[in-house]
C-alpha cells in the first residue's frame, strides 16, 4: 500500500509539473494587450483541458474552462459550449459535496511500475494501423526497449468504468486521436508529458487484451471475443491538412426558415461546430467562415478559405420547400460545383444563389467555364465520401434517412475555391421529422462524425 501511494504522488506531481508551467504562462498571457499572446493563451487552456479531460481532473477542467472563456471572449470565438461544460461541472461538483460518505476505490489491478529516467524522447510514432481485425499495430522509428512501456488497469466495478493504460517513452507527431472498435467505448491516444506517448482504452466492461513488443512494432491484440472493428486510420500528415468549414448564411440572412420556424442559420452553425470539434480531435487544422450569428457575404467565404491555403472547403446548408410539399421532400444531399445541373439542383440553387444580381451569375458562368477538370473531379470524389459516410454515420441509429445522393451544380458559394470544394445539404429543414432530428444534438454529432469520417476517407485515398 505504501509503494502504491508513494506511486501515485510521484505520478500525480509529474502530471501536475507540467501542467502548472502551463497554466501559470497561460494566466500571464491572458492579461496581454497583444492579440497573439492572449491567442497562445487560449491554445494553452485548450491543451491543458484535454490532459484534464483524460485524466477525469474535474478540477482543472473546470480551471482550464474558465481560462478558456475568459480569453476566448477577448478574440471573440464563441465560447458557449466551454460555458456549459463549465456550468455541468459546477453542478456536479456541488452534488458531490452533499455524498459525504462516498469513497473513491478504485481496484488498480496492477501497479504501475517505475521506468528508468533515462530514456530518448526521440522515439517516434511513425505509423499506428488496424490488423486482420483484432490487432492494433503502432510502428515507432526505433526499436521499443521492455523498459520503455508500462501497462496498467483502472477499475471500478460500482461505476462500471474499466481503462487499460499503454505508457510508453515515445513523441506523438500529431495531436489527441481517437480510434473506433465495436467492442470498446473510447480508444484514445495522446502525448501525456513530453516524453510520453499514452493510450487509453476506456469502456463499460472488462478489457481483454494481449500485447508484444517486436523490434519497433508494439502489437496490442483484442480478446477473440470482441466483435468486428470500425476504425478511423492515424494518418501521419492529418496535422498538415486544412479545413475550412463555412456554416450557410448567418446574421440578416437566416436562410431556410422550416418546420415550426426553425431557422437554418441556426441549424448548420450548431452542426458546422460539432464538426470542427471532431476535426481538430484528429488532428486537422480547422477554420469556420463565422462562429457566430454573422452575416458573411457569399464571396468573402472562397476568398477566406484561398487566405487559408485550405486543402478542402466544406460549406454546410440545410434544405427547403414550399409548405404544400413540405412532407414529400426529404433527404441529404451533397453537392460540388459544375456546369451542369439536375432539375432538383436547380431547385436547390434559387435558394442558395438568392442573393445574386443577373450580372454576377454571368461572371460566375465565365468563371465556371474556366475551371479545371481535375477541380471538378476532385470535388465530386470528396463529395461521394462524404455522403456515404454521412450515411453510414446516421443509419447507425436512426431509421428511414433519405440519400439524396451526389448533384452537381453551379453555387457561387464555391465559386473560386482554389481547393476541392462541396455544398452539403443536411436534410430538409421544411420537412416535419426530418426538421426535428436536426435539432437534435445528437444526430448533429452523429452527422458531424460522418462528415469527419467521409474527409478521412477522402484523404486515405488522396494524400
Amino acid at each position: 500500500m505504501r509503494f502504491f501511494l508513494a506511486f501515485l504522488l510521484f505520478y500525480l506531481t509529474l502530471f501536475a509539473d507540467v501542467n502548472t508551467d502551463t497554466l501559470k504562462r497561460a494566466d500571464t498571457n491572458s492579461k496581454s494587450d497583444s492579440k497573439s499572446e492572449v491567442v497562445r493563451a487560449y491554445n494553452d487552456y485548450r491543451n491543458v483541458y484535454i490532459r484534464a479531460l483524460m485524466k477525469d481532473d474535474d478540477k482543472l477542467c473546470r480551471t482550464c474552462l474558465s481560462g478558456l472563456i475568459k480569453t476566448g471572449k477577448k478574440l471573440h470565438i464563441d465560447v458557449s459550449n466551454y460555458e456549459n461544460k463549465l456550468k455541468k461541472l459546477r453542478i456536479k461538483k456541488n452534488k458531490l459535496k452533499k455524498k459525504k460518505s462516498q469513497k473513491k476505490l478504485i481496484d488498480q489491478k496492477k501497479p504501475p511500475k517505475r521506468l528508468k529516467k533515462s530514456i530518448s524522447s526521440k522515439n517516434k510514432l511513425k505509423s499506428i494501423r488496424w490488423k486482420d481485425s483484432q490487432r492494433l499495430i503502432l510502428s515507432f522509428s526505433r526499436n521499443i526497449k521492455k523498459s520503455e512501456l508500462n501497462r496498467f488497469s483502472l477499475n471500478n466495478d460500482k461505476i462500471k468504468k474499466y481503462k487499460t493504460i499503454y505508457d510508453i517513452y515515445a513523441v506523438l507527431t500529431q495531436k489527441t486521436m481517437f480510434l473506433k472498435h465495436s467492442s470498446v467505448k473510447k480508444i484514445r491516444l495522446a502525448q501525456f508529458d513530453q516524453r510520453t506517448l499514452r493510450i487509453v482504452f476506456d469502456n463499460d466492461s472488462k478489457i481483454k487484451q494481449q500485447y508484444k513488443i517486436s523490434g519497433k512494432e508494439l502489437t496490442i491484440k483484442m480478446s477473440s471475443e470482441n466483435r468486428e472493428l470500425r476504425y478511423i486510420p492515424l494518418k501521419y500528415n492529418q496535422l498538415k491538412k486544412i479545413i475550412v468549414i463555412d456554416p450557410g448564411h448567418g446574421g440578416k440572412d437566416s436562410g431556410a426558415v422550416g418546420y415550426k420556424k426553425y431557422r437554418e442559420k441556426i441549424v448548420v452553425l450548431q452542426t458546422s461546430k460539432k464538426l470542427r470539434d471532431i476535426l481538430l480531435q484528429r488532428g486537422y487544422t480547422v477554420y469556420m467562415t463565422r462562429n457566430g450569428d454573422n452575416f458573411v457575404d457569399l464571396r468573402k467565404r472562397t476568398k477566406f478559405a484561398n487566405k487559408k491555403k485550405a486543402d478542402l472547403f466544406l460549406s454546410i446548408h440545410a434544405n427547403s420547400v414550399p409548405k404544400r410539399n413540405r412532407k414529400k421532400a426529404q433527404g441529404i444531399e451533397t453537392y460540388f460545383l459544375s456546369t451542369k445541373r439536375s432539375q432538383r439542383a436547380e431547385n436547390t440553387l434559387k435558394a442558395e444563389n438568392v442573393d445574386i444580381s443577373k450580372m454576377e451569375k454571368s461572371g460566375m458562368n465565365a468563371t465556371l467555364h474556366l475551371m479545371s477538370r481535375e477541380k471538378i473531379f476532385a470535388s465530386n470524389k470528396l463529395a461521394i465520401d462524404l455522403q456515404q459516410n454521412m450515411l453510414s454515420s446516421l443509419k447507425t441509429r436512426y431509421k428511414h434517412v433519405r440519400d439524396g445522393g451526389v448533384r452537381s451544380g453551379p453555387f457561387w458559394v464555391l465559386v473560386g475555391a482554389e481547393m476541392p470544394a462541396v455544398l452539403i445539404e443536411i436534410g430538409f429543414i421544411s420537412h416535419p421529422s426530418e426538421a426535428k432530428r436536426m435539432i437534435d444534438h445528437r444526430y448533429q454529432k452523429k452527422q458531424a462524425l460522418g462528415i469527419a469520417d467521409g474527409v478521412d476517407r477522402y484523404f486515405a485515398k488522396n494524400p
